[in-house]
């Protein structure tokens, strides 16, 4: 009698335990939503993005008179920021693979204020300019103060700065470059835990005049056609965990079920004794 009730905890908890596949295979094609088959040419969605204090920005000035850009090629940083440190992780997340410098070689940092420092030029208001409109603008400036009229610029994003927490490899992360998608920016973190719920990832994001939390479904083949496939800086990614954790499921199982059947079988003896 005492294997038999043994036998079936056992087999409850092992079953209570299994994380079904939906639940974590990620580009499934879900009930409701149009298939996108094998081989479906697929063009995500861009919107534009509006700068903000602290974006790196990768600037180059071209011109024939060398003599007249040189000045403003002398950037105010040299941004190297330490990625993957996998520091405040919580449920295990590796939170990045080596913990590696990146050198974003010669760049300019929009400051705390929105504001761009530009050697010999005036501090040029940055945050809430697209990239284009700055370019037109430092263009401007150029031409109208140094009397440079020979100037064109090229302005992008350096890196991307974003924050992840929950099952993911937890903390401040930068991506190389001026795109990344969301599961870009997941991987760079550690990729998630085995207890995150990749159905109800929530991205806190930044828009004019406040911020507003969106809930993703990561697993479903039509995030690439959503505003959310594109990661932008300043996100917050936060990967909550499964329901099946609060019942000591996943990564912590084996040990857990190991308390359990001790504890029961402990149980049954005093009751074997105590019925003799």
């Amino acid at each position: 009698m005492v294997k038999k009730i043994l036998g079936l905890v056992v087999l409850i908890a092992i079953v209570s335990s299994c994380i079904p596949n939906e639940k974590i295979i990620l580009f499934q094609n879900k009930e409701g939503v149009d298939e996108l088959g094998l081989d479906t040419l697929i063009t995500p969605p861009r919107s534009e993005y509006y700068l903000q204090p602290r974006d790196i920005l990768s600037i180059n000035f071209f011109s024939n008179v060398e003599t007249a850009v040189e000045p403003f090629r002398q950037s105010t940083a040299d941004v190297i920021a330490t990625t993957g440190s996998g520091q405040g992780q919580q449920g295990g997340g590796q939170g990045g693979a080596q913990g590696g410098r990146q050198s974003l070689g010669q760049t300019f940092v929009i400051d705390n204020n929105g504001f761009l420092l530009i050697n010999t030029l005036e501090p040029l208001r940055a945050s809430g300019l697209t990239t284009k409109a700055l370019k037109d603008s430092l263009e401007s400036v150029i031409r109208r103060v140094k009397g440079v009229k020979d100037i064109s610029v090229n302005v992008s994003l350096a890196g991307i700065r974003y924050t992840t927490t929950g099952e993911i490899g937890g903390g401040q992360q930068l991506i190389v470059g001026s795109e990344a998608n969301l599961l870009e920016a997941i991987a760079n973190a550690g990729g998630f835990t085995i207890n995150a719920d990749r159905q109800k990832v929530q991205v806190l994001r930044n828009y004019e005049g406040g911020v507003k939390w969106h809930e993703i479904d990561v697993t479903q083949r039509d995030l690439m056609l959503t505003e959310f496939w594109y990661v932008k800086p300043g996100d917050i990614i936060y990967a909550p965990p499964l329901k099946l954790r609060e019942i000591g499921a996943g990564d912590n199982f084996l040990s857990q079920l190991g308390v359990v059947v001790g504890l029961i079988s402990t149980g049954i003896f005093l009751i074997s004794l105590t019925s003799n």
